[in-house]
């Protein structure tokens, strides 16, 4: 075939192409040789003077994969990162020369088993993948495994509807390379006793948020449990929600993840075989602007070294209390506020400004309120934070990307419903299970997850037995910010990656100096966020202070990105969009993941939880599936 002109290839290249669609169309075993020549509109004797059978095209397709296999053995030691990225690579280079033909491969799969050629030529490309395995990772159970694991993804994948190969392959060759790993040799086979078979248990999961989602995809893991998550919106997300216009995408809210590598965000990507990508904010970038003087945030080392926030001694300073905190000694998780801390404190007043902004920003509130977090909520997340080798990430191609897997997890498990569009108006406990209902149905659960922010389940149970045990939590207020959202038609300056208005305490971040998917090409995403307060003598006094901080917020604009109002593609301006169901404030009281004298479980980012924000509701939704696990797998007392 070397040998052969570059008119004669292109011919056969497209007999090869036709039959693969026909194939794909119809299936293999209906489609007969006169099919191929009338599509392709050649003779008999030209099909035949390239190709012995239709068997032979089909051949095609495993030899451009034997093709993927000898160049994958090329390459040496010194040009691989690692063995097992080396290994991965093989395996997604073959699914995307076999990502578009399922139905072919359905096809084959079948045939194989009672033709002969057919299944030679199968043999043939298996050994083959199995001896380059071997070379690389010279352990013949280990290579053996890899190969049983990526054909059997092939053979589910092609058997599923619309099913990502790709995806599948990331997702759950990642389960596998964390047993690989392991240098232990396996034990023996535990293999319980088949025991008296148990219904599944119910379970609802009410809110398909963040912490809604990660609870149903932990529980959907478990054969013995069987649910409903319920979404009263059109789509999943909760204020994670993102979505396209104009060719940008935009998150319904802020995109950022503080320290991703110590983040629960983490501990799911293990846990549930999730795959995404993530990328640092550039920190030399990050600029903090007070009195109309940009200078450095002090994110590290060398921009503390750069910022003249601080004067030489307020550094020194500030480096110690950082050491402090990531020591885990430092006293302000001794107060019971920031501002008791402060009143405290006898460092200068730049110093004390820098402590508030910080809380600021990463809490997403004003100063007053900034002062009101307790020390000691302060001191742990900022000992996380200041340990972390990746302060602000941003999860590339928006929430979507996590969300979408979460939601393929629960599909793919075949035991849960996903009711979009479908709220809970009542609760009842009757016959020893937890009656729901909704405008078309009531069902029953054994068990019911509450993850929608603590004021709509205290009005959810208005009226019930469990109301009353409630009432600790009816105050709790919400964190609420403005979102300022602009999508560019281009690039209209890029200063920086974010820069913070210390004096009217707000902030805008280039989106996509970070994350170039979630824009057109030569286009730039700016989103403003400011912080508010809450507390107005009427509605006049609020329509004012919103207007007010509109006009700051576009005056940012102005400044930094002269000539933005002229490139607006997209605008969206959210004047109070919530950020946090519960303002985790000394006022306030985060809901725990269990209420005493109360039979449900409750998850969210105004729940008891590792860390602020998403991770708080990642990390409560977690727990709660954990501790429901752990009912379903504990043994039957007799």
């Amino acid at each position: 075939m070397n040998l052969m002109r570059p008119s004669t290839r292109k011919k056969r290249d497209h007999v090869i192409e036709t039959a693969l669609g026909l194939f794909m169309e119809k299936g293999y075993e209906n489609v007969s040789v006169d099919d191929i020549i009338a599509a392709t509109h050649t003779s008999k004797g030209t099909f035949y003077h390239y190709f012995n059978s239709k068997d032979d095209i089909v051949a095609e397709v495993g030899e451009r994969q034997l093709a993927i296999v000898e160049q994958w053995m090329k390459r040496t030691p010194a040009q691989v990162q690692s063995l097992e990225s080396h290994i991965n690579r093989l395996f997604l280079d073959l699914a995307a020369g076999i990502g578009a033909y399922p139905r072919l491969y359905r096809s084959l799969a079948a045939l194989s088993l009672h033709n002969d050629n057919l299944n030679r030529k199968y043999r043939e490309q298996t050994d083959a993948l199995y001896n380059a395995l071997l070379r690389w990772l010279p352990d013949p159970e280990k290579a053996s495994l890899l190969l049983s694991a990526y054909t059997g993804i092939v053979l589910k994948w092609c058997m599923s509807e619309g099913a990502d190969l790709e995806r599948m392959i990331r997702s759950e060759l990642a389960l596998l390379w964390a047993g690989l790993r392991t240098n232990e040799p396996a034990g023996p086979l535990s293999v319980s006793a088949n025991p008296k078979e148990e219904p599944p248990m119910k379970i609802a999961v009410i809110g398909g948020g963040l912490a809604g989602l990660t609870a149903a995809a932990y529980l959907s893991e478990e054969p013995g449990v069987e649910g409903v998550l319920f979404e009263r919106s059109p789509q999943l997300g909760g204020r994670a929600f993102t979505y396209e216009k104009a060719g940008f995408t935009l998150n319904y809210g802020a995109h950022a993840v503080y320290g991703i590598d110590r983040h629960k965000l983490t501990t799911l990507e293990k846990e549930l075989g999730l795959s995404f990508s993530s990328k640092q904010v550039d920190k030399r970038k990050v600029m903090y602007e007070k009195h109309d003087q940009i200078t450095p945030a002090p994110l590290d080392f060398v921009n503390l070294m750069k910022t003249e926030l601080l004067s030489t001694m307020q550094k020194v300073r500030f480096v110690g209390e950082i050491s402090a905190i990531m020591a885990n000694i430092h006293q302000m998780k001794n107060y019971r506020t920031l501002g008791d801390f402060l009143a405290d404190s006898n460092a200068d007043e730049d110093l004390k400004e820098l402590w508030e902004h910080l809380v600021c920003s990463n809490f997403f509130i004003t100063p007053e309120d900034a002062r009101r977090v307790s020390g000691a909520v302060i001191s742990e997340y900022y000992h996380n934070l200041f340990l972390s080798m990746k302060p602000v990430n941003y999860v590339l191609g928006s929430w979507a990307v996590i969300t979408n897997q979460l939601r393929e997890k629960i599909d793919m498990s075949g035991r849960w419903e996903i009711a979009i569009q479908e709220g809970i108006d009542a609760i009842r406990y009757e016959d020893r299970k937890f009656v729901l209902t909704s405008k078309s149905r009531e069902l029953a659960f054994d068990r019911v997850v509450f993850a929608m922010p603590v004021q709509q389940v205290i009005k959810l149970l208005k009226g019930t037995a469990w109301e009353p045990f409630l009432a600790p939590y009816e105050s709790n207020t919400a964190t609420e910010v403005m979102v300022y959202d602009v999508g560019l038609s281009r690039v209209v300056a890029r200063p920086f990656s974010y820069i913070s208005d210390m004096n009217n305490k707000m902030f805008i971040s280039d989106v996509s100096a970070t994350d170039h998917t979630l824009v057109p090409e030569g286009g730039q995403l700016l989103q403003g966020i400011a912080y508010l307060h809450d507390e107005f003598e009427n509605e006049d006094a609020r329509k004012k202070y919103l207007e007010q901080r509109t006009e700051q917020m576009e005056q940012l604009f102005d400044r930094h990105y002269p000539g933005w109002r002229d490139a607006i593609a997209v605008k969206r301006v959210s004047k109070k969009a919530m950020v946090a169901s519960v303002k985790n404030i000394a006022s306030n009281k985060l809901l725990p993941n269990r209420v005493e004298n109360v039979p449900f479980y409750f998850c969210g980012d105004g729940c008891v939880g590792k860390g602020e924000l998403a991770e708080r509701a990642f990390a409560s939704a977690r727990t709660v599936a954990k501790s429901i696990l752990k009912d379903v797998r504990q043994p039957a007392t007799v």
